[in-house]
């Protein structure tokens, strides 16, 4: 007997005909995924997709399901959306999906280090194809960067990508650095220690205090970096305390459904007719 296609099936079908984007809506749904995550609005649109693929996959797959962080964000936003979330969503899902926090530990760690796995695996067989790496990562790549992520107001914070910090450090050191051997080449020519002395005083103070603030920055990074190391290797999978899961309800479609998420994400199941 040949297995049915998931694009065959009367629940993708339902949930196909969702428009998660109000018409009449100056900001829809996928504009303010894209405005909130800092997406293109190409790509926000995609994740819209696969989110509706994670849905399908929680009423069908037979086991916990484990969106990627991405896929997440979209399950947050859309949970905003009560009326939509809890109406005509979950009326196509035939049961509701709900959201709810795990206890943490490396126990639940390496559980949802496992349903992510399984849900990449469901995936491939109920769709022919492999999850979009862009949007649904490795799990190592999942749950590592899970620790990191954090909601900042961008009206009041400067976001510097770590390439750009270390090459502006790496000018500003060897702008110094310059102007060190520049002083101490000429203290030479002028002969002895204190004529270097006077020409390192005579540097633009600027210079001084942009080291002396990129020495201190770099330590406190490099601090930073080694704490946060350590505590994603004691967590199992690298996901954080605050990711959420649970499972429920009677999947359709074949098997019980239920989703879950680590790495401050969420969880819940639901099933589908």
């Amino acid at each position: 007997m040949q297995t049915r296609s998931a694009f065959e099936t009367p629940l993708w079908g339902r949930l196909a005909a969702i428009d998660f984007d109000d018409p009449d809506a100056s900001l829809t749904f996928t504009k303010r995924l894209s405005r909130e995550n800092r997406w293109t609005p190409a790509y926000a649109a995609r994740v819209v997709e696969e989110y509706r693929r994670f849905a399908y996959l929680s009423a069908t797959a037979g086991h916990e399901v484990t969106p990627s962080d991405e896929v997440d964000q979209a399950w947050h936003l859309h949970l905003t959306y009560t009326r939509h979330y809890w109406g005509v969503f979950c009326e196509a899902l035939g049961a509701p999906l709900h959201h709810g926090p795990t206890s943490g530990g490396a126990k639940e760690d390496d559980r949802y280090h496992d349903n992510y796995e399984a849900t990449l695996a469901s995936y491939r067989k109920a769709f022919g194809a492999n999850a979009p790496a862009d949007i649904w990562p490795e799990a190592s790549v999942r749950f590592a960067s899970a620790p990191f992520m954090a909601r900042i107001n961008l009206a009041e914070k400067i976001i510097l990508p770590r390439k750009a910090f270390w090459s502006l450090g790496g000018m500003l050191s060897a702008a110094a650095g310059a102007g060190v051997l520049a002083g101490g080449a000429a203290a030479a020519a002028d002969g002895g220690v204190q004529s270097l002395l006077e020409k390192a005083r005579a540097l633009p103070q600027a210079v001084w205090i942009a080291v002396a603030a990129f020495v201190v920055v770099l330590g406190l990074a490099m601090a930073r970096s080694a704490s946060a190391k350590a505590k994603s290797s004691s967590s199992g999978a690298g996901a954080s305390a605050g990711g959420t899961g649970c499972s429920s309800g009677k999947g359709g479609d074949g098997g019980d459904g239920g989703s879950g998420c680590g790495g401050g994400g969420c969880g819940g199941g639901c099933g589908g007719g």
